[in-house]
């Protein structure tokens, strides 16, 4: 399989000026109360391009709905002082899942509809899994927790989706090594997903894919926008 094209160089994050950002867009003058950061507007701060905010939202949203965040615990990721939402107040939110998806596709230059595609694809499998708990319990454990699990059900449905795929050593390069001690046990974690929780299946149905895409391309009302 020929390899992946190079990763695009990303824009350098500066403390200082993240500091200086974050605690002005926190900060609110005597007897005014703070205004959180909405849902939308954090996606729009934390990723890379209009497109990636949007689809990073809605999936987050979706995600949300599915209840994957009530069968599966977030972990507080481990971070980089050079990360510049390692400054958000919001360091520990599970919205870092979808920022981290969209960081790394956006980075090894996937267009912003095979993201589409692959997160409509990752949708998928999470709502199927979201019925096999029930089931299989176990599933709840050996899952670990929602970060690995959702962002390794995008791997599968990448890998699924694309002709020249990000190498699984390159999403460890740049999230895995958070998690796990080398891309031997990385892999070893991808082929749990493959092969215990999808069966060793990762076509679905294209009606369902598309219905994922239409909600991950929407754009949110002008109140959700808004809303925190």
């Amino acid at each position: 399989m020929p390899a992946k094209s190079e990763p695009k160089d990303m824009p350098k994050a500066d403390p200082q000026v993240d500091a200086k950002r974050q605690a002005s867009s926190s900060s609110s003058r005597p007897g005014e109360a703070e205004v959180p950061m909405s849902n939308y507007a954090f996606f729009v701060k934390y990723t890379y391009s209009n497109e990636c905010a949007l689809l990073a939202y809605n999936f987050h949203e979706l995600v949300s709905k599915l209840g994957i965040f009530e069968i599966f615990a977030y972990r507080p990721l481990q971070l980089l002082t050079s990360e510049p939402w390692l400054l958000s107040p919001c360091r520990h939110d599970h919205r870092l899942i979808s920022v981290t998806l969209a960081y790394i596709l956006y980075r090894y230059q996937v267009h912003h509809c095979d993201m589409a595609l692959d997160l409509a694809l990752t949708l998928v499998y999470l709502e199927e899994l979201s019925c096999q708990v029930e089931a299989k319990p176990e599933l709840r454990e050996r899952c670990r927790d929602a970060f690995n699990l959702i962002c390794y059900m995008a791997f599968l449905a990448h890998a699924f989706n694309s002709d020249r795929p990000i190498r699984l050593a390159d999403w460890f390069k740049e999230i895995g090594w958070r998690s796990f001690k080398n891309c031997h046990q990385l892999n070893a974690y991808v082929f749990f997903l493959f092969s215990q929780v999808r069966g060793f299946k990762l076509r679905v149905n294209e009606s369902q894919v598309k219905r994922y895409i239409q909600k991950l391309c929407s754009v949110p009302s002008q109140a959700a926008q808004t809303a925190s």
